[in-house]
This record gives C-alpha cells, structure tokens and sequence, in this order.
C-alpha cells in the first residue's frame, strides 16, 4: 500500500505487491528508467497508432499499473490523487491517450504528456494550461468516455462480459455465443420482467410455466428449467424485478464446466447494480393500458468517502390488471447494497433483495383439433377476481473480492435464498373437443424452498515462454430443498365454448381451503464441485481456452403421489469439459469454435416418475465470427451450433399435470446478433434464428421420432431501431420502433397443434430535458401496435395468449 502524500510513479515492469512503502516505487522507478537501454526510453507518442488494450475494471492506481506496462509509459503522481478511485478499465482499439482518458474518465484527474516517456497526473483544478510544446495534438479513437455502468450512458454494446468465463473477458476473445442487453436498451423498452428483455436476443421464445407464475424460456429449441441466474448463481423457483438489474448477459449452449448442472440451451443472468461513490438518484413513474402502474426509485453515493463505504437502494411497486379476466398481480420489491473498500486491494459487498407478489394463477387457453381453441383471448375459466398465488423471496449475498497483486486476485461468496409460496389455483383437464366439456379442478399447496450457494474463485495472470495465461481456480457447493403440501381434486365440469362460464362459489373455495392435503412432497439436491480453466493467449491473436469441471451430485426426493415407492435418492459422479479457439487476424474479427457438455435435468427435482431419472448428458458443437465496427461501438456475430440432450414434457396421456415424459432432441441451427451505433444518434438490435431441431428418441411414443421439438420455430427474428435527435429544434427528442416475429411453433412433441405465425410492431418515442439540476425524461412505449394475436405454449391443456395492443407512458426524474 502506497504511504499517502508521497509521489509515486508505475513503469513498464513494476507489479505492486500487497504492501510497500510509499517512497519505494518512485525510487525503483528513477533507478530503473536511469538504467534502461536507449530503445526503451523513447517515448510512446500520444498520437501513435492504436492498439489493442485489455484492461479490467479495478482500483485506479492498478490500472494506470496495467497501462504503463501494457504502453511503455510511466505516470507520476501523489498517491493520494487516486485512493478510493475506481475505474472501468479499457478493453479494444484505442490510441494511448483514447485508452488514459477511459481509464480516467469520472476521476477528475487529467493530465499532461511530458518529454520522454512520462505522463503527469494531477487534479484538473491544479493542472496548469497545455501548450502545444507539453502536449501534441491527439486524434482520440475509442468508444464514448462514460462508463458502460454510467446511469447516462446510452450505448447498446458492451465489450467484455463476465459470464461465458468468470473472468472479465472480451467478448472479442470468448469462444462462445453471448448477447448482452444493457440498461439503454432495458429503459427505452420500459422493461420490467425478464421476458422483456430476452425479446432482443436471438433464438429465445417464452414459456408458459405454472399459470404463468415462473419466468422460464426455450433456448436453441430446448426448454429451460425453473431456474434463473443473478450475477451467475443459479437461483430456482423465482422470478426477478428489473428494478436493480443493470444489463441481461446470455451465454448461449451447455455451460456445466462452470455452472454445473443446468440448461445446455444457454443460461440467463441478470447482473445487479452496484453502489458508486458519485450520488445519484432518480424516481420514476409508469402507467398503461389494463390499470397498469409501477414506480421505481434508485438512489446511490457514498455513506463515507473516507472509509470508502459506498451504498444503493432500488425499490418499485407494480400494481397491474390485464386484459384476461380475472387476472392481475401487485408486487413490492425492495434491495439495498452497502459495499466497503477496506483497503485499495480489498472489498466487501453485502446485498439484500425483498420480492413479495400476490398473482393470479392463469391455466390459459387449450387446444382443439390442431390449433388453439378458437375463443375470446380474455376468457378465463374461474370466475373470481378475489383468487391469489402470494409468493414471498428473501434473498442475500455477500462477496469478498481481494487483489493479491496485479496478477493474482482471488474472490469468495455466500447467496442464500428463501422461498415461500402459497398457491390458490384453478385448472382444466382434458378437454373433449367435439363438445368443449372439461373438468374443472383446483390445486391448494404451500410450498416453501430454499437454495445456498458458496464459492470461491482465483484468477491468476502469468506467461510461460510467451504464452499468457489467465489461470481461474474454483469451487462451488449448491444445496436446494423443496417442500410442498397439496390439497388438490375436483370442482366441477364447464364448458369452454360458454361465454357465461359460473364462477366457482365462495362454498367451494371455502370447503377447499379446509380441505386436508392429499400428498407432501419433499425434494433436495446438493451439489460439491471443484473447476479449472485456463485461458492462453498466443501472439495476441490466438485465444485457446480449456477447462473442466468435478461435480459430486446428491439428489433425494420423496412423491407421496407414488407411496411406497415416491422415494428415491441417487449419487453422482459427472466430469464436464470445455475447449474452445479464437482467432483474430485483426482486431475486429474472431473467428471462434469449442466443444462443451453438460448435465442435468436441472430443474432441482423431477416430478414425472416414481424414481429419479439418470442425469442426462447434453453435448454441443459451435463455431462463428465476431465483428466489432466504429472504434467497438457496433457488433455483429454469427454462430452455427449443433446440440443434442433430453428434457421433459407433460405427458399428454395422463389426467395427472405432474406426469412427465423424456423425450430426447436434436437441434441444429445458425443464429445472427447485431447491436450498437450505427451512427451518431441511430442505434440498432437485429436478430435472426434458424432452429432445426427434432425429436430423435421418444421411448413412449415413437411415433414422434422425426417431429419438430416443442415451442421453437424454424425461423424467428427481430429489429429495433432508435434514434436520439441532437438538432436545435429536435435535442431530446428520441423515436424507436421494433418488429418482432417468429415462424409456426408446436405445442407438444407429438407435433398434434400449433400456434400460427406472427409479426409483432413496437413504437415508443421520448423527451429529455434539464430541468435546473435534473434530468426530466418523458416516454410512451406502445406494444404490438397490430394487435397481433399469438400464444405462450406450453400443452394441449394450457397456453397463455400473448398481451394484445397496449400502452406504457412514464415520466422520470433523475439527478
């Protein structure tokens, strides 16, 4: 640790250790600058050709570190100008004063190019005029100066992202499929739920979960689990408010090397907003079609600079009917954060995340004959407003992230979350579709889950005979246990076609909650797992990355529905590896490839049998090309893929909603991402997905064999384009509009219906404006301007219908 008020200067081969004194790097620096050969000294020009930078958000004096040795540079400058400063670091093509301003972007430091190869920093309030002679004139390349966690920035891009490799990786550099969707994009789309935002992501549809209660997607034509991922820790059984979400990373294909068993279609991670030491706040306020309100407020800055105690608070409350009858939901959701610099090396993070929601259960709408029912999209078949599942999340995470040196950095953390839930739900049978008859039935459970996740991971950087090395050492164990009570059976008989279908009668909801549960059902998975990877780099162009991941897996579970013999418990050994190649003849073009497998089912339980099924495996093949355009402003991949795995599906034989079958698939298929600036004020997100994918292996029923997989259409795709005006008549004024469409997909494996093709329009348009020390944005968004009518799938017996023309305006105060 630097002593404070004594100068320091970094050069090309200085590391900082742990602790030093403060005078002894000025003095290893002078002495080695004085016995450097004459080549060395010359000084790099500020206007020199750019070149490829890589370095990651971190304390700012351990950036400038990286810079010096990464440039040839030395900075000179009282350590006292950059404690408790971060910075967010600099990765892609910039020249080297390009790559000083984003390392100081936000700092209120600037700077002054001296002779030789010395660069002074000061405060800009101290800095004495430039001239001509101290510093010459620059042509800056690179991206804009605001940090990408910047609550005004405005890009769509991001360059590197953390989840394909646990390491601040460029996504230039990563071989692997991954889409972020950034806070810009979040806000001008007024997203709030998860679904919102994965529409701008290629090869991802909706789907229909537990009356629509769970978040859960299809990925490369495969179903996800009941599980989503916040800031990578796999978290099941919840949903998650955008209010305290920064950006939505997708790492697309199997993942089990570093997640362990999970979803070989890809993951979804929502990674959360951290504190700033620079206060901010801001408060909005939205309101739209179906008496929909929602309000957000955030508010970050430090409690202590001196201590560096930084914290942030996001809280909303969502009130929303809709347009089925019946149906509605209100939520609060509440996360504070309190992070503590202990030390320029070391800092601690505490979170707190609150999630209380009271929704209605919504079965949907089934099928007749080969396509959905031909009925009012509105109608639902309870008949009360006053029904409510209410669900209660508790979540907490804690980390610990401590630099050791400038090669070595080492981080640790504990999340725990608590789930209770209580369902009040109303649902069909089989329909007798010549008629329309179905039985009505209901379904009364507390239920209540809880998962723990440890880990600690080691990143080391080092060379060996001019290959670099980005070392990652880790561990991880999981434990997830579910319980739940059910009092289920049936109502009555109704019929779907009726317009006047009888609400069910407060005697029956009231001998139902009184009614004794039919079964208890109890499940638990615990997973202990130890990974390695190892990412090289040769001749900064060839990126090769390989690991592997030792999971020991503990699954028990106990379905009273199958008494005696509900239970079962197994024990599992699974290796998972992962090889990939990048390559980057220039630096706006990768050329990428890997092989990765994975495990699962992951959905924390199976509840289709009386024994636990085998683990399936999943494996996959990807290839493609990464461009980067406009100083990075603008990317584009495309990737072919080739998968194989087996999932579940309700099967279509049995009155029993919880009987599932395995059915085993192959997909194939090509996916294309572009986002980013096209130019100043035109910003863009394209997609497209060709998705093949079959049912290969249904040992049930083979007649299915050759059928197109569930829910993924052969062809889907989708474009935004905004624009920001920056005219004397026009500043602050913003316009977008996004088409969003998507190819027949199929209900069930059996290929017996399916839901038609569509395009959907989104419009929004918005104003920004001072408003003395704040900024005023007000914005309207409307949703499926056509009134376009398409569906959620999920089975013969329930698919939700998607929401029709709406419209969202907002008004937010920010400053």
């Amino acid at each position: 640790m630097r002593k404070t008020g004594n100068p320091s200067r970094t050069r090309t081969a200085q590391t900082k250790g742990s602790s030093t004194i403060g005078a002894l790097p000025l003095c290893l620096s002078l002495i080695s600058a004085a016995t450097l050969p004459t080549a060395q000294a010359e000084s790099p020009s500020a206007t020199s050709e750019s070149r490829t930078y890589n370095i990651v958000a971190q304390p700012l004096y351990s950036a400038l570190s990286a810079l010096a040795e990464q440039s040839g540079v030395q900075f000179v400058y009282n350590s006292e100008l950059v404690k408790g400063i971060d910075s967010q670091g600099v990765s892609g093509q910039y020249s080297l004063e390009g790559a000083l301003k984003r390392l100081l972007s936000g700092s209120g430091i600037s700077y002054r190019f001296s002779s030789g190869n010395t660069v002074t920093l000061q405060n800009t309030a101290e800095l004495e005029p430039q001239s001509a002679a101290t510093m010459p004139a620059v042509t800056v390349v690179g991206k804009t100066d605001l940090n990408s966690d910047d609550p005004y920035n405005l890009s769509y891009t991001r360059t590197n992202a953390a989840l394909a490799t646990k390491t601040d990786t460029p996504i230039m550099e990563t071989p692997a499929s991954i889409q972020v969707v950034n806070k810009a994009v979040l806000h001008d789309q007024q997203s709030y739920r998860l679904q919102d935002a994965i529409k701008n992501v290629s090869g991802v549809q909706s789907y229909h979960s537990y009356g629509g209660d769970h978040e859960q997607f299809v990925m490369r034509g495969f179903l996800q689990s009941t599980v989503n991922y916040r800031n990578g820790i796999r978290i099941p059984f919840t949903k998650f408010d955008l209010a305290n979400v920064e950006r939505v990373e997708v790492i697309k294909g199997a993942s089990a090397m570093l997640f362990g068993f999970g979803d070989p279609g890809g993951l979804i991670s929502t990674v959360t907003k951290q504190p700033s030491s620079t206060p901010y706040y801001s408060l909005e306020q939205r309101f739209g079609s179906y008496d929909f309100y929602r309000t957000e407020a955030s508010a970050t800055g430090p409690v202590s600079k001196e201590a560096g105690l930084n914290y942030r608070l996001d809280m909303s409350y969502l009130d929303t009917g809709s347009f089925r009858q019946n149906m509605g939901n209100d939520r609060i959701f509440f996360a504070p954060t309190l992070s503590w610099e202990a030390t320029e090396d070391t800092k601690f993070t505490l979170s707190y995340e609150y999630f209380d929601e009271n929704n209605a259960y919504d079965y949907g709408v089934p099928a007749v004959g080969n396509q959905l029912a031909r009925i009012p999209i509105s109608r639902t078949f309870v008949g009360r407003s006053d029904l409510r599942n209410s669900t209660t999340n508790n979540l907490v995470d804690f980390r610990i992230d401590h630099r050791v040196n400038d090669r070595i950095k080492l981080n640790a953390g504990v999340v725990s979350s608590q789930y209770q839930k209580y369902w009040q739900g109303f649902y069909t049978g089989r329909v007798n579709e010549t008629a329309g008859n179905v039985s009505r039935n209901y379904w009364f459970s507390p239920e209540n889950a809880e998962s723990l996740t440890a880990w600690v991971n080691g990143t080391f950087d080092f060379e060996t005979y001019g290959i670099k090395h980005k070392l990652l050492l880790g561990g991880e164990y999981y434990n997830s246990q579910l319980k739940y009570e059910v009092a289920s059976g049936g109502v009555d008989t109704i019929n779907i076609f009726n317009p006047n279908i009888a609400a069910v009668t407060d005697a029956q909801v009231s001998r139902i909650r009184s009614a004794s549960y039919n079964d208890v059902i109890a499940t638990e998975n615990t997973s202990k797992a130890i990974y390695f990877q190892d990412q090289m780099t040769l001749w900064d162009k060839l990126h090769i990355m390989g690991g592997f991941r030792y999971d020991w897996v503990d699954r028990m579970q106990d379905l009273s529905w199958w008494a005696p013999d509900g239970k079962d418990a197994r024990n599992d050994d699974v290796v998972s590896p992962r090889v990939g190649i990048v390559y980057q003849p220039v630096n706006w073009l990768s050329l990428f490839g890997s092989f990765t497998e994975s495990f699962g089912p992951a959905n924390d339980y199976d509840n289709g049998g009386a024994k636990l099924y085998d683990l399936f495996d999943a494996t996959q093949f990807e290839g493609g090309v990464k461009t980067q355009f406009f100083d990075g402003k603008f990317n584009a991949s495309v990737a072919y893929f080739d998968l194989e795995r087996t999932q579940f599906f309700q099967d279509p034989n049995s009155d029993v909603i919880y009987a599932q079958v395995p059915v085993k698939g192959s997909s194939k298929g090509v996916e294309l991402d572009v986002q980013g600036q096209l130019y100043d004020g035109l910003s863009v997100i394209g997609t497209y997905a060709y998705t093949n994918a079959k049912v290969i292996d249904d040992t049930g029923t083979p007649a299915n064999i050759g059928n197109r997989m569930p829910f993924a259409p052969n062809h889907q795709g989708s474009a935004w384009l905004k624009y920001d005006f920056d005219g004397d008549m026009l500043k602050g004024f913003s316009v977008g509009a996004g088409v969003y469409v998507s190819g027949r997909r199929y209900g069930d494996a059996a290929n017996s219906y399916f839901d038609r093709s569509y395009a959907r329009l989104d419009l929004m348009a918005a104003y920004k404006r001072k408003l003395g020390g704040m900024n005023l944005t007000t914005q309207v968004n409307i949703n499926n301007v056509n009134d376009a009518e398409y569906y959620v799938l999920r089975s013969r017996r329930t698919n939700l219908p998607a929401e029709p023309l709406a419209v969202m305006g907002s008004i937010k105060l920010e400053y």
